[in-house]
């Protein structure tokens, strides 16, 4: 049963689904190839411009933050006091401690220090940390710094005077006003400190940032540790094609996802800068958009088709009220009266046995018409079926059968009461006023009544009443015959 209203409904509305169909198709169509559009434009501004520029961007802020420690560490090596202390001697502690210490507090260094050529003290702000030495491996830095060309360099290590905590030294050699290597003093940041500044840079950016050594190793990242232990396969190889080929960008795909990282060498850190994006997440965006478009427009459609259909139900039931319905009267047409008939003849249920049929019409109706005209008697029709309206039941089944003459199928009644109903039918229209004005006479009407007995089919019971009528008409017409 489903199965057929199922059918009906695409039969009745096909043309209103295949349009929708088609709507919907084009829409989407249209909506994918300019999401896709939109996509590989995104794309491509992300590797070629946003991604390069984020990364330049980065790295300034990169130089002004890490390294700031350069220029406090070339301020340390060239400031008069602290030379002057290391000529003198070195001989009041609390002096070069309390230098120390307020280059420390002043700078937000997580270390500060000076390491002495002449008495290999390692002065930090607490005192002497300890005393250098060529053969200690951990010192080895002074004496790599004390030959080196340059007047300084950076390097990660460990610092003893914070736990061993890997920061990031500035290692800035001092001279006397000679020349001559008086030591080394400079300033440390943690790597903590730093991997605080990359997350910052990543919240601004959305890029995931990356500070890796000569060997591959991921020193200081933006992202969590079991995150970076993932990324460092990628990023090793990444970085070995780098100074193969001098490329700065590049896409890989990790865990499903497409990634595109920019690549550079800070000279004064001796590490790459690896800006890393994730392609989805600047896309997504786009992806949103597209998608509500698709549920907006589908709704949108959707709502026009209820509105379309509750419309063309409405015109159609208005068509099939027209096509059962005569137009100068509303009551019932013809075409109306025969299904309805055939419907109540058949019919098995013991309250619908009764039936009963009137068949009437105006007497010397044709008069009507060649004295007043015809719009006269239509106004005379037209009044007739209101009265025949409000005598018969809601239950009763009115038709103009056609010119003058009206039919009424009367279910669940007994003749004695049809004959009744007929009788007043007779009267109310004998007695109209609206009548009597239209015509200045009194309109009469002949009927022929017949109850459902023995007949055998609807055609024989309808002869029967139009028998009855046409005997009414011989007596003398305004007249009802049973």
């Amino acid at each position: 049963m489903l199965r057929v209203k199922s059918n009906k409904f695409f039969y009745q509305y096909r043309i209103l689904i295949i349009i929708t169909i088609l709507l919907f198709t084009g829409f989407f169509a249209t909506s994918f190839f300019s999401y896709k559009i939109a996509t590989d434009l995104a794309k491509n501004e992300l590797k070629y411009k946003s991604l390069p520029l984020s990364s330049d961007n980065i790295y300034s802020e990169i130089q002004r933050d890490l390294l700031k420690p350069n220029l406090v560490s070339s301020l340390m090596a060239q400031d008069t006091f602290m030379i002057n202390w290391m000529l003198d001697g070195e001989k009041d502690l609390s002096q070069i401690t309390t230098y120390l210490s307020t280059i420390k507090d002043k700078f937000n260094t997580s270390s500060s220090f000076l390491v002495s050529e002449k008495t290999k003290n390692y002065y930090y702000p607490k005192g002497i940390l300890k005393k250098i030495s060529p053969n200690e491996e951990r010192d080895i830095w002074f004496y790599r710094v004390q030959n080196i060309v340059d007047d300084y360099e950076s390097n990660i290590d460990i610092d003893l005077a914070a736990n061993d905590s890997i920061t990031i030294f500035t290692n800035y050699k001092v001279k006397d006003f000679d020349g001559k290597f008086l030591g080394v003093a400079g300033v440390g940041l943690k790597t903590s400190q730093v991997s605080t500044l990359l997350k910052t840079y990543k919240e601004k950016y959305n890029h995931e940032i990356y500070l890796v050594n000569k060997d591959n190793k991921i020193l200081i990242s933006s992202k969590n540790t079991k995150e970076v232990k993932s990324s460092n396969v990628f990023i090793n190889k990444i970085i070995n094609d780098f100074n193969k080929k001098e490329i700065s960008t590049y896409e890989y795909y990790k865990d499903n996802n497409k990634y595109i990282l920019n690549i550079r060498f800070i000279d004064k850190l001796n590490l790459y800068l690896c800006i890393e994006a994730k392609e989805g997440y600047f896309i997504e965006e786009l992806k949103k958009t597209f998608y509500i478009n698709i549920v907006i427009f589908s709704i949108l459609i959707l709502i026009i088709m209820i509105f379309i259909i509750i419309y063309i139900k409405h015109e159609h039931q208005l068509l099939k009220d027209i096509a059962k319905t005569d137009k100068l009267t509303s009551l019932y047409n013809r075409n109306n009266f025969d299904l309805i008939f055939e419907e109540l003849f058949n019919s098995q249920r013991k309250d619908e046995k009764n039936l009963t049929i009137l068949l009437f019409d105006v007497d010397n109706f044709k008069k009507i018409n060649d004295e007043f005209g015809h719009l006269v008697g239509d106004k005379v029709l037209i009044e007739i079926a209101n009265i025949f309206k409000s005598t018969f039941r809601n239950s009763d089944t009115l038709v103009r059968w056609g010119g003058d003459e009206f039919v009424a199928l009367l279910p669940k009644i007994k003749k004695e009461k049809a004959y009744q109903l007929t009788n007043k039918l007779s009267e109310n229209i004998n007695k109209s006023k609206i009548l009597h004005s239209l015509t200045n006479q009194v309109i009469t009407i002949s009927a022929g009544l017949r109850s459902k007995e023995e007949e055998k089919s609807k055609e024989e019971l309808f002869s029967k009443v139009d028998n009855n009528l046409y005997k009414a008409k011989q007596k003398g017409k305004n007249t009802i015959t049973f």
